[in-house]
């Protein structure tokens, strides 16, 4: 699965994932701030993504092998406010903020059906 990063502003980092069946999931991020731990978003590459239980989120997926990075996961929420350096998925998305998180979470969850994928995370900012 490909996460294109389309627009970095005060307010994170917005971008959009395709599923496998070719449906589109925003997504949310902090902004870069050199990866440091809970403050900046994870390095653009490609990623192993496998289910772990998550105290937190319950089941969800976890990027595996970030450098100097540990429990990155793709989860519920709205704001940047609700991650310290995971990946947020939503519906839709203003400048600001996702839309409909809870509902896109399920979406990639029934769809993926907990199989391991291969994230490739690339920039396509608008300058």
């Amino acid at each position: 699965m490909k996460l294109t990063r389309l627009k970095t502003n005060l307010n994170g980092t917005f971008g959009k994932i395709q599923l496998p069946s070719g449906k589109v999931l925003s997504t949310l991020e902090l902004q870069w701030k050199d990866n440091q731990r809970q403050i900046s978003c994870i390095p653009a590459a490609t990623y192993q993504c496998d289910i772990v239980n998550s105290p937190k989120f319950g089941r969800v997926y976890q990027v595996k092998d970030v450098p100097n990075r540990s429990h990155i996961l793709i989860h519920a929420g709205n704001w940047t406010k609700d991650t310290s350096g995971c990946i947020l998925v939503g519906m839709s998305n203003n400048d600001s903020q996702l839309f409909e998180s809870r509902k896109a979470l399920t979406l990639l969850m029934n769809e993926l059906d907990e199989q391991s994928f291969k994230l490739e995370i690339v920039e396509n900012y608008d300058r």
